[in-house]
């Protein structure tokens, strides 16, 4: 991931408080991991949009962030039979609704796996427009934080890698994620060993 130190505190937190949303601010590793949805120039199926993880160390603060996509990939968005209907994640902060785990069950895919209901929209629609309206559902379904391909310059495309989980387009970004997840439990042991992912659109 790409990876800045500042003495102020990253802008983006203003952003995250300006919808309500809560900053975590204690010492060493209490992370706050915000995907930030691209609204403009949009590209269908491409990883336009990115996840950014900051954190307050004892007297300066960090920002990571890399690629990413918070919508689906075109195959599940235009699939004719693919009755679940692909998912576009809801902007919102959903506290304490990951835990490390494995995504669908693959032990050589570590992820942060979603454990809580999270708010989301159905797009039944079968084309490749970005459908952020109607029917608000919340649920446990599998919407994971996960990876493309392992190929060290990822999945050109989002595809097949995403029907509604947030994507990163790099493994080693994904691989950097999990292990700030394992310093915040290893600094604050008596935490409860989840993570709250915030999403927000870009200004």
């Amino acid at each position: 991931m790409n990876r800045i130190e500042t003495k102020e505190r990253p802008t983006i937190l203003d952003r995250v408080e300006s919808f309500g949303f809560r900053v975590f601010d204690e010492p060493n590793f209490d992370l706050n991991i915000i995907g930030v949805r691209r609204m403009s120039n949009r590209q269908h199926n491409e990883f336009d949009d990115a996840i950014h993880v900051c954190y307050r160390m004892l007297d300066f603060w960090v920002e990571e962030w890399g690629p990413a996509t918070t919508d689906p990939g075109s195959y599940w968005l235009t699939k004719p039979d693919y009755k679940p209907c692909a998912i576009y994640y809801h902007p919102q902060q959903a506290r304490g609704a990951y835990q490390i785990g494995f995504h669908r069950g693959n032990s050589s895919h570590e992820c942060l796996k979603q454990v809580r209901p999270v708010k989301f929209w159905r797009d039944s629609n079968k084309d490749e427009h970005a459908d952020y309206a109607g029917f608000v559902h919340k649920d446990l379904i599998g919407l994971n934080i996960h990876r493309s391909s392992t190929r060290p310059e990822g999945s050109h495309f989002v595809d097949k890698y995403s029907a509604g989980c947030q994507v990163f387009k790099y493994a080693r970004d994904l691989k950097r994620l999990i292990e700030l997840c394992k310093l915040q439990i290893e600094h604050h042991p008596n935490w409860a060993k989840e993570f709250t992912y915030t999403l927000i659109s870009e200004e």
